[in-house]
């Protein structure tokens, strides 16, 4: 069974914390020409947003439950970035090289990573991350269909688990697959989907 502890960091991966792709993108449904084109010359940081005044709200389904879990960027300072998840605060930093976990004044584990091309890899604890697809044009239902999304797969040991989180140009993560080992197969423990996104200096919050 997945702990706690590893259950946090897995989300915390996932931002906000890191479908066999997806419910809340789906492939299919008009065309590439009618998406939301991301704008040229994109990096790491910019499928993950962490300035003051970014809030996300997902649709979450872990272990038969339903919950609404809600992320605000509540302070950047630099490249350092404070996330209120629910009771807990998260710490991120955003360097050079992307966008990663931020402890004391240690650099963890990063969320996504420059180069964006596909399969692109780094490592992280108790595993690998992966780029597992970029230039895919999704339908996100709260904002309609964007070109551009990235997805990064990560894969850690002790319990043998799957990560798939979907980021999207300017937005950030949209979807969330988390698959666990039991017996000789992979079964779904986690799945999320953006409900809604307020950008800073947006009237109304998710």
């Amino acid at each position: 069974m997945l702990d706690g502890t590893s259950m946090r960091l897995d989300m915390r991966l996932w931002l906000l914390s890191t479908f066999t792709m997806l419910t809340a993108c789906a492939t299919g449904g008009g065309g590439a020409s009618d998406a939301i084109k991301p704008r040229p010359g994109l990096s790491a940081a910019d499928y993950y947003p962490l300035a003051d005044g970014w809030k996300w709200a997902f649709d979450v389904e872990q272990d038969g439950m339903n919950i609404l879990a809600t992320y605000v960027v509540l302070e950047r300072k630099g490249g350092v970035a404070v996330v209120q998840a629910g009771d807990e605060r998260l710490t991120y930093v955003v360097t050079p090289d992307g966008v990663a976990q931020f402890e004391g004044n240690a650099i963890g584990d990063y969320v996504i990573k420059n180069p964006l091309a596909q399969g692109a890899e780094w490592p992280v604890a108790g595993g690998r991350a992966r780029i597992a697809a970029v230039d895919e044009t999704l339908n996100i239902e709260s904002v309609g269909r964007t070109a551009g999304c990235v997805t990064v797969e990560v894969t850690r040991a002790d319990p043998a688990r799957v990560t798939r989180t979907v980021f999207a140009p300017d937005l950030g993560p949209v979807a969330l697959e988390m698959q666990v080992q039991e017996g000789p197969k992979f079964v779904i423990r986690t799945r999320a989907r953006l409900r809604a996104v307020t950008k800073p200096g947006d009237a109304l919050a998710p």
